[in-house]
């Protein structure tokens, strides 16, 4: 799991880095009490993992952290000039098919269609669209240990 986290992080920062020139787009990683915050040299994409991570601020209405979910890493700014997007991977005590109805309900509350909900097995997926508004949203949930492992990924046009 830490290597998707990391993976996750670069790829955010190197995201939010396209179209810069070469050699202006260095990362800064700042270590933090049980984990790490990787931010783009710009500011415009920060990755946060660990212990002390929060979801981002600026979380659209159609894709909250879910109730009482704990928080392990949050991205922000991943898109382009002309969208912006993120994603939050928490756990929660719920069932994945617990989770899942939540993010429909806030989906379908927002003007957002499905367009995929797939049972993957041990891992469960929906996804959901608005092309008139550019937003998007994405749930990938695993139960494992009584748990759920959840990664909320969201995109809308930038205003």
């Amino acid at each position: 799991m830490r290597l998707v986290i990391i993976v996750a992080a670069v790829a955010a920062v190197s995201l939010a880095a396209c179209g810069k020139k070469q050699g202006d787009d260095k990362p800064t990683v700042t270590a933090t009490p049980g984990g790490y915050t990787v931010r783009s040299n710009d500011g415009s994409a920060t990755v946060t993992s660990g212990a002390g991570a929060a979801a981002v601020a600026n979380l659209p209405a159609f894709a909250p952290v879910y109730p009482g979910g704990q928080i392990q890493t949050s991205a922000s700014g991943i898109g382009d000039a002309d969208t912006n997007g993120g994603m939050v991977v928490f756990t929660t005590a719920d069932t994945p098919d617990k989770v899942l109805a939540f993010y429909r309900d806030k989906a379908r509350a927002n003007g957002l269609k499905s367009q995929l909900d797939a049972d993957m097995g041990q891992a469960k997926q929906f996804a959901a669209n608005d092309e008139a508004t550019g937003r998007v949203l994405q749930v990938i949930v695993s139960g494992q240990a009584g748990a759920s492992q959840v990664q909320l990924i969201w995109g809308q046009k930038r205003s």
